[in-house]
């Protein structure tokens, strides 16, 4: 499959990888999967890779995601998502998704990045550590 995730507990982070082209249905039914992950549950970040993906979604597939994300989002789970791309129109659809999330609907931060350093400096800043402890 085109899209898959991996929920790493000992760093409480949900890192997702998408490559090459991936529809609307494979992106639905990875999310649900990732949601219903025990491990989901302790992540508190998230990491989603796309740098090699060649498709995006349409708007209305974004919205239909936030929706999905709105109705089964638990009270615990990710707080920030970065999204790593490297083509620009990527970047521009996810950027999107950045504006189009509202906190007070889903209680998530998203942020996008071209760089995967810069993503997961982002994440888990150098205090990081002293914050979960």
């Amino acid at each position: 499959m085109p899209i898959g995730f991996y929920i790493y507990r000992e760093f409480r982070l949900l890192f997702i990888r998408g490559h090459g082209v991936i529809t609307q249905a494979e992106r639905i039914e990875t999310m649900r999967a990732w949601l219903r992950d025990p491990g989901y549950q302790q992540c508190t970040d998230a990491l989603f890779d796309v740098t090699a993906a060649q498709s995006t979604p349409k708007l209305a597939e974004l919205r239909q995601i936030i929706a999905i994300l709105r109705e089964h989002m638990p009270s615990s789970g990710p707080r920030k998502l970065a999204i790593v791309t490297a083509r620009p129109i990527t970047y521009a659809v996810a950027r999107v998704f950045q504006d189009l999330i509202q906190p007070k609907d889903v209680p998530l931060q998203v942020r996008v990045f071209f760089d995967r350093e810069m993503a997961w400096a982002w994440l888990r800043p150098p205090h990081w550590k002293e914050q979960t402890k």
